[in-house]
């Protein structure tokens, strides 16, 4: 399948912005699930220097601006050839361990509930690809999906005990109870194609477990499968905060920022 992409971040500065630098996660991971036809990333203001490819696979950028005043957009668009292998991702190039994503984070430090999923998830006999399956079904099942009740600060104690989220309330609750099952897990920012949960946040947000003799297995328990060809891998960490896109840094300022993402997705065949 061929997906074409556009995404763009507008960020909004109510005064002069002294000095300005935004990192950017915004090329499509490469591996054997997906193939980049055609990419580029643009600023409508601002040097982008290419700094350097990460130890997870990204290729950093980096935006310098100074005494910025008005609205600052970042654009990246492109075409992604995908292929389905049943969840399980191929041809990563990375350099990290996967037990260091066996940390937790106060995003997704385990509580009694994610105790309870874990134990649930157990039964006698079951193998580690099984139980990874029956996590995910579970955790579809912890909360209820509802628009805007969450904030990128919510943990995975939160949006249980509150018993409703959006994706990345999902995902976090998934990555806290395998890692306290002593599966390495990490939070994944993409886009999927048939997305309708995305009106909060431009981005989809699911999940990597490694599982020994398969490796790194996507999940997505929002929609109570694994990831297939509709689904575009950008970046990868130890949750939300981690996997973010874009980081920026301010120095002397004071005034307000308004962040505003858009997206556009298509089926390119």
């Amino acid at each position: 399948m061929i997906i074409k992409i556009k995404h763009s971040t507008i960020y909004t500065y109510s005064k002069i912005v002294p000095r300005l630098i935004q990192c950017i996660k915004l090329y499509p991971s490469t591996c054997a699930n997906q193939e980049i036809l055609n990419w580029k990333i643009n600023s409508n203001s601002g040097n982008i220097v290419e700094s350097h490819t990460d130890a997870l696979g990204h290729r950093i950028l980096n935006i310098f601006n100074s005494n910025f005043s008005g609205k600052l957009k970042i654009t990246s668009e492109g075409s992604v050839r995908t292929k389905d292998f049943s969840g399980i991702i191929k041809g990563l190039k990375e350099k990290v361990n996967p037990s260091c994503f066996l940390r937790q984070t106060k995003l997704t430090m385990p509580c009694k509930k994610i105790e309870q999923i874990g134990r649930k998830a157990k039964v006698k006999g079951t193998d580690l690809v099984e139980f990874t399956h029956k996590l995910n079904l579970l955790v579809s099942e912890s909360i209820i999906y509802v628009g805007g009740s969450t904030t990128t600060s919510t943990s995975s104690k939160e949006a249980l005990e509150q018993g409703k989220g959006v994706c990345q309330d999902f995902a976090h609750i998934l990555i806290s109870v395998a890692r306290l099952n002593n599966l390495p897990a990490r939070y994944i920012n993409g886009f999927l194609l048939d997305d309708l949960n995305s009106v909060e946040n431009s981005t989809h947000a699911w999940v990597e477990i490694f599982i020994e003799g398969l490796g790194w297995v996507a999940f997505d328990p929002s929609h109570q499968r694994c990831i297939d060809e509709k689904y575009i891998r950008i970046s990868v960490g130890y949750d939300f905060l981690d996997a973010s896109i874009i980081k920026g840094v301010k120095t002397n300022y004071d005034g307000n920022e308004i962040l505003e993402s858009k997206v556009s997705i298509n089926n390119g065949q």
